[in-house]
């Protein structure tokens, strides 16, 4: 016979202090603490995971009052990036059917585990908070392209540059920041511990990944912000002569100026 639990990924900030998380909700049963991530018990089939990467996962919360109420509690105690629109967070749903007569598989909508395993469930959860995270991330970088476009179709229709150096250094900065937080605080590249222990643990999180696509999506996104980078540093070289040349043309006017003036008092 089988069972099936609704899964729920919600992106809610760009970070989540999990010491603050843990120490302003004593009302929670903390089930399990790891560097980037804790749970909680809500009850024997009711899961509640927060990571540090700004993800709150629901596991068996099927309440829409009761999920909207934990996710605002949570959002109180999180950090936005200056600059970062937050509108629109992204969402994920999945199910999680359990039935101990078939063989275990990762499904489109939904994965089946033969028990309620918590180290598997785990692993289920981290790829679906990641998978939520890069959907953030994509949207970001999804609207640093269309500024660009802006500024490239410009540049090809009245060939002028129309962007300035603090926007240029914003935008590299941003495509450095998201690069530093999906290897560092998503951990995307990273295999969790016991999928070098668990060899079934090891081809849940392979399909699982294949499933959400997000090697792929990674890759995409690497590929765009390499674009971002080196079209930025290009503009930004083309500022930087176009500064020079004023300063060049400054230099020669003063120093006509100054003839003429010595001219004029002769």
């Amino acid at each position: 016979m089988e069972t099936r639990y609704s899964l729920s990924a919600h992106y809610i900030k760009h970070s989540l202090n999990l010491a603050k998380v843990e120490a302003k909700n004593p009302d929670l049963v903390l089930w399990r603490k790891e560097r980037n991530l804790l749970v909680f018990k809500h009850s024997e089939t009711q899961h509640i995971c927060v990571y540090s990467f700004g993800v709150v996962t629901l596991f068996g919360i099927d309440d829409r009052k009761e999920r909207d109420k934990l996710l605002r509690r949570f959002s109180k105690l999180g950090e936005d990036e200056p600059g970062v629109t937050l509108a629109g967070l992204p969402t994920e749903e999945y199910g999680v059917t359990i039935d101990a007569d078939l063989p275990e598989s990762v499904e489109f909508n939904m994965v089946r585990l033969k028990s309620l395993s918590i180290e598997k469930l785990l692993l289920i959860y981290h790829v679906v908070a990641q998978s939520v995270a890069i959907d953030f991330l994509e949207n970001q970088v999804e609207e640093s392209l269309q500024r660009f476009e802006k500024i490239h179709l410009n540049l090809a229709t009245k060939g002028t540059l129309i962007a300035t150096p603090r926007e240029v250094m914003k935008t590299i900065g941003m495509s450095g920041n998201i690069v530093n937080f999906i290897v560092g605080q998503l951990s995307l590249l990273d295999k969790p511990d016991i999928v070098w222990e668990d060899k079934e643990a090891e081809t849940l999180f392979i399909n699982m990944r294949k499933m959400f696509e997000l090697d792929d999506r990674f890759s995409t996104i690497r590929f765009k912000l390499t674009f971002i980078q080196d079209s930025s540093e290009l503009m930004l070289d083309t500022l930087q002569h176009r500064r020079a040349e004023i300063l060049e043309l400054t230099v020669i006017l003063l120093i006509v100026f100054e003839i003429v003036m010595a001219f004029w008092r002769h």
